[in-house]
């Protein structure tokens, strides 16, 4: 999964200087086939062979582009875990392949090799009628010579790219349109001057995740966290706030509405008597018992 990931950085990544240097740190050490990777600080410095200021801004710039997440920030003396998203489930092509691992050859690399039908011999066609090949002798075989494509020769000798170049994280087409029970999340982050995020990048599983948040903490919280990412970072991609929004403590509140619950009243403790006191009332119960005890006797 190293060699698969790190030929995703090279070829799919949009990401420029540092950062570019920091998904390829993560890509070498990604052996998983989720390329989930526990890094901190102190390894990427060494890897990047760069300050800390240098390394830290690297990080949120690839962060921000969405080409890298963090998974679970850094507790303690235990590094973060980081994602690169894109280069899960990527395949880099086999070497000698004559286009992408998926899907068909292109209109353009086809032979246009075609047959009519049985009875009319192999019916060779080229790409272009005009291009023919020489007869092999009188009245010729019919079969006429297939060319390559315009820009080079029928068989490639490198391999191609599993897909072109994209200018940013790819999107799905269900991932397109922001689903109605965001819209006012993402309206309060908008109004707050932030209207520039961009928010099309996002699947279906991740909308999901989403909704469950807004359910567990409200749209105001949610879109408060944000707001305060915001303003101390520059933020490109609407993904980068889920997993900050994961690690937001829930807040249970199963007080009824205009009830203040006051704790239960304990009876108080006397305090013990100190040893004097303690003295004089036995004294006290010494003498009264005595006078009781005169008086009984005077009285008979």
């Amino acid at each position: 999964m190293t060699i698969d990931a790190m030929h995703w950085v090279w070829n799919q990544s949009t990401t420029t200087g540092n950062p570019r240097l920091v998904l390829l740190a993560i890509a070498d050490k990604a052996s998983s086939a989720e390329c989930t990777v526990r890094m901190g600080t102190t390894e990427l410095r060494a890897r990047l062979n760069a300050s800390k200021s240098v390394v830290v801004n690297a990080v949120d710039k690839a962060l921000a582009s969405g080409e890298l997440l963090m998974v679970a920030p850094a507790v303690g003396s235990r590094a973060a875990t980081y994602q690169l998203p894109y280069a899960v489930g990527y395949r880099r092509p086999t070497p000698g392949s004559t286009g992408p691992d998926s899907g068909p050859l292109s209109q353009s690399y086809r032979s246009g090799i075609e047959t009519p039908n049985a009875h009319q011999g192999s019916g060779i066609r080229t790409g272009s009628e005009n291009a023919r090949g020489p007869e092999s002798g009188p009245g010729g075989s019919g079969i006429e010579t297939p060319r390559g494509p315009e820009s080079g020769p029928l068989h490639q000798t490198t391999p191609t790219r599993s897909g072109s170049k994209q200018d940013g994280p790819p999107t799905t087409a269900a991932a397109t349109v922001i689903p109605a029970f965001a819209h006012p999340l993402v309206g309060m982050i908008n109004r707050a001057g932030y209207d520039t995020l961009r928010w099309n990048n996002l699947d279906s599983a991740e909308w999901l995740i989403i909704h469950a948040l807004i359910k567990a903490h409200g749209t105001e919280r949610l879109a408060r966290f944000a707001i305060e990412q915001c303003q101390q970072r520059q933020i490109t991609y609407g993904r980068y706030f889920i997993s900050g929004w994961k690690d937001l403590a829930v807040v249970h509140d199963d007080t009824p509405e205009g009830v203040s619950r006051l704790p239960a009243l304990r009876p108080v403790p006397s305090p013990a008597p100190s040893p004097a006191v303690a003295r004089r009332n036995a004294s006290r119960d010494y003498l009264d018992e005595l006078s009781a005890q005169l008086r009984a006797g005077g009285s008979q």
